[in-house]
């Protein structure tokens, strides 16, 4: 046995140094995920309280730092009949529904006013209500009367309504925007749900470069 180690030391330095190698670059990628899942930033869109139409939707911050969510953007249809709003601040007409008349609206706290500002890690905010948010899309829309009669039109005809959820913000020292979306399909019956199980995380370069000219034309 001896002999036969002497004979081939050189052999086994060899498979002792290769297997080392491949000790040190497992840990070193358990290392890397580590740091990876730390630095990743992930938002979760959820949502809430029933089905119909009034529903709500849940933005959570499950990073492992804060994020500034900075605009909330709701889309309704595809395509070219994709009509899309800002629903970052409170909205303006069921604010002052809700409030006493006689009390000033700057008295109200920030977090009743507006969705922009950090959210800490474990932290949430709810969006609203489906029926308000489309009801704010409907009275805020800039296209035209006859273009929104064709559009719902089109939607009418639909078996079902595509909604899309979008968070854009900034994630810890991270150059740029990042954001979060997912998509719900509300059927002609009233029920809506999700289109895909998980949240869609745009924090890619490619994702960022879109979340940046998102961000541009809804300052």
């Amino acid at each position: 046995m001896g002999s036969w180690i002497e004979q081939h030391a050189t052999l086994l330095q060899v498979g002792v140094s290769i297997a080392t190698l491949m000790i040190w670059i497992f840990y070193a990628q358990l290392l890397f995920q580590s740091y990876r899942r730390v630095r990743r930033p992930k938002i979760v869109i959820n949502q809430m309280l029933g089905s119909s139409d009034k529903a709500r939707f849940l933005i959570s911050n499950m990073s492992q730092e804060a994020i500034h969510i900075d605009k909330v953007l709701v889309c309704v249809g595809e395509g070219q009949h994709q009509i899309c709003e800002q629903v970052t601040d409170a909205d303006p007409e069921q604010f002052v529904k809700e409030r006493d008349p006689n009390q000033s609206p700057l008295s109200a706290r920030l977090e009743e006013v507006t969705l922009q500002g950090p959210l800490e890690p474990g932290g949430c905010i709810e969006l609203g209500a489906l029926q308000n948010l489309l009801g704010r899309i409907e009275r805020r829309s800039q296209l035209s009367r006859d273009a929104q009669n064709d559009h719902q039109d089109s939607l009418s005809r639909s078996d079902q309504q595509r909604i899309e959820i979008m968070v854009i913000g900034v994630y810890s020292s991270e150059k740029g925007v990042i954001g979060a979306s997912r998509a719900f399909v509300c059927e002609q019956d009233g029920n809506l749900h999700p289109e895909a199980v998980q949240t869609t995380q745009h924090a890619g370069f490619f994702e960022r470069r879109r979340m940046a000219r998102l961000h541009a034309q809804y300052v």
